[in-house]
């Protein structure tokens, strides 16, 4: 470095005429000296560049040290990738201590590196530390101004009940054919109404109608309960408007269902018998039919009816009813007899076949049978015959049908997935997915434009036995943290103490790349938690559209059978063979492979051996013949 203007350069013309004849070798040896003074680094020249040395990008190498010694001493002079840079910027270092910014910026200056961290007390397990939300959201539709968009990020408020809410997002659909509009809320006050109107807070002529004829089937009103159901039974509900919920028996009653069973069969009868319901009074609804009938017989009949001929005026013309009032149709034999006729020929007798009444079946259970009902059947052609049945009976109307209270009748139940399009005119059936045999209860829908959603957990905070750590006081603990760099943890280690370390936290290093190795199949060691090697597998096998068994069995079971998994939908059906009670537990990682796609999901309740529930909704498209992995106990 060099100034422009030298003193040097003037120093002969400094001296008087005789010393420079005189003495020329002492001006030569001053002029020499300012030379070497104003040479780089010495003093004339420092002097007159102090404000270019005082900065650190055109200081010399000298001073460099001499800031090195005095402000970054406990950094190795080794390490630094550019020193210039370090000591700009260590004041910055300095006042961040302790802060992720200040480790980002060491790395910057000593490696030029971005580093990531990893804070193991995140993953702690704290009791009731999940993370809960549930949304509420209301439909609008006609009559309405403008569209819904209008009011998304905005306020609203109920011109009728004046509650108000900020519209958060807004999903259009259809609803029986009507254009409708679900606007999620937040910070609701106050509860909106069904059919009225909500506007802009601000500006009230733009508006829209809260409509409620029809939507997502929010509960039930169980109106009869059906029977043989249990608590915690799947159901599907389904109406001539609507599908896709289901939902779970609550509670049972074992006095409301009514069921028929044979108490005395009697004799005479055919299995259209006419049967009559005595309801007592409290119950209603309930019915059987005539099945089957054994130890048959032919009876020779008269199955012509007196009530056609009550008007015949006989023997007025040819036959019966030629001029009579009769306008009844009447047999053949009847219509060509006279008074001359025999009643023999005159009447249509005719063998019917007739027994036992062996079989009935409950075709309605009924509901609110506190008393039981009572049932007359009679063989109507038979019993006015008044044939003797031999023990004191009339063949035809001697037999007992009797009733007792059928047990699991639904008193109330759970809607878990509201579904689509359910019109609140239509009645609703719930029928039983757990077990087979059950009668299908009926209940009448409870649809609002008013919609609360069920909850969920948006993560795995707080859950047990799933991928949260016990505190160890070492790793898992509140005060220690993990940098993951593709430095090894030797290397940086101190510096790290030395600089930017705060007091009583203790700190961990993870290599976190190395770019010369190529990596082609993932290697998983013994301290990898389960939940971890499920995810590497799964990734690995996530653009194979059918892994085989043998790629999966490293650390993953087939399932036994096929399930049914619907797009959007937290349930799993199964086919009749599966076994998910044994081989599934809440929490359990499972992989299910479709026809077409994909994915990684975790069980949440396991009803039975055929149904279940996720934790989140399968978002693949819907398969029916599916098959599923998970994680088994012995598999390693």
């Amino acid at each position: 470095m060099s100034t422009n203007s030298k003193i040097s350069n003037f120093v002969e013309n400094q001296f008087p005429s005789f010393i420079r004849d005189d003495g020329p070798n002492f001006v030569a040896f001053v002029k020499a000296y300012y030379q070497w003074m104003e040479q780089a680094n010495n003093a004339i020249e420092v002097s007159k560049n102090l404000l270019t040395y005082q900065d650190i990008d055109t200081t010399y190498d000298k001073y460099l040290e001499y800031f090195h010694r005095e402000i970054i001493g406990s950094i190795p002079r080794s390490t630094l990738a550019d020193k210039q840079k370090l000591i700009k910027h260590i004041k910055d270092v300095y006042r961040s201590r302790g802060s992720e910014l200040s480790y980002q910026l060491l790395f910057r200056l000593l490696y030029n590196e971005e580093i990531t961290f990893y804070y193991p007390g995140q993953d702690i397990l704290r009791a009731s530390d999940g993370r809960w939300v549930q949304e509420n959201s209301i439909r609008i539709s006609a009559p309405r101004t403008d569209t819904a968009a209008q009011l998304e990020n905005k306020n609203i408020v109920g011109l009728t009940s004046g509650a108000i809410a900020r519209v958060d997002k807004v999903i259009q659909t259809t609803s029986g054919g009507i254009l409708v509009d679900e606007l999620f809320l937040l910070d609701i006050i106050g509860t909106f109404e069904d059919g009225e109107r909500v506007a802009l807070s601000t500006n009230s002529s733009v508006y829209a109608s809260v409509f409620s004829i029809s939507g997502p089937l929010q509960g039930v009103n169980i109106i009869s309960g059906g029977a043989f159901h249990q608590i915690d039974d799947a159901l599907v509900y389904t109406s001539a408007s609507g599908a896709g919920a289901n939902g779970a028996v609550l509670e049972v009653s074992g006095s409301s269902a009514a069921q028929w069973y044979i108490a005395n069969g009697g004799s005479g009868y055919t299995t259209g018998a006419s049967i009559t319901i005595n309801d007592g009074p409290t119950g209603t609804g309930t019915s059987f039919i005539i099945s089957a009938i054994s130890d048959t017989e032919d009876l020779n009949i008269n199955i012509d009816r007196i009530l056609p001929m009550a008007s015949v005026i006989i023997n007025t013309g040819p036959t019966f009813v030629s001029l009579g009032a009769n306008t009844s149709a009447v047999s053949a034999n009847l219509a060509s007899a006279n008074v001359s006729t025999p009643l023999n020929a005159a009447l249509n007798f005719a063998n019917l076949t007739v027994g036992t009444i062996s079989s009935i079946t409950t075709t309605s259970y009924g509901t609110g049978y506190s008393v039981l009902p009572t049932a007359n059947v009679v063989e109507i052609l038979v019993a006015g015959n008044g044939f003797d049945d031999g023990a004191g009976g009339i063949k035809g109307k001697n037999a007992t049908i009797l009733a007792n209270n059928a047990p699991g009748a639904i008193v109330s139940a759970s809607v878990i997935n509201f579904g689509t399009d359910y019109s609140k005119y239509d009645t609703v059936t719930a029928t039983n997915l757990t077990r087979s045999g059950t009668g299908a209860a009926l209940a009448d829908p409870s649809v609002s434009g008013i919609i609360e959603y069920s909850g969920k957990y948006i993560d795995t905070r707080g859950w047990l036995s799933y991928n949260n750590k016990l505190q160890d006081n070492y790793y898992y603990q509140e005060f220690s943290y993990e940098i993951q760099s593709n430095q090894f943890t030797n290397t940086y280690r101190q510096i790290v103490k030395d600089v930017v370390h705060p007091g009583g936290t203790i700190m961990f290093g993870k290599i976190k790349s190395f770019a010369d190795v190529n990596v082609t199949i993932p290697t998983v060691d013994s301290e990898t938690t389960m939940s971890d090697r499920l995810n590497i597998e799964y990734e690995t096998l996530a653009t194979t559209t059918t892994p085989t068994v043998n790629s999966l069995m490293r650390i993953l079971t087939l399932g036994t059978g096929t399930i049914i998994a619907t797009n959007s939908s937290y349930n799993i059906a199964a086919n009749t063979g599966t076994a998910f009670t044994s081989e599934i537990s809440g929490n359990t990682e499972i992989i299910i492979i479709g026809t077409t796609t994909n994915g990684l999901y975790f069980a949440n309740t396991v009803a039975n051996n055929t149904f279940m529930t996720l934790h989140s909704a399968y978002e693949q498209s819907t398969n029916t013949g599916a098959v599923f992995y998970y994680v088994s106990n012995t598999s390693a």
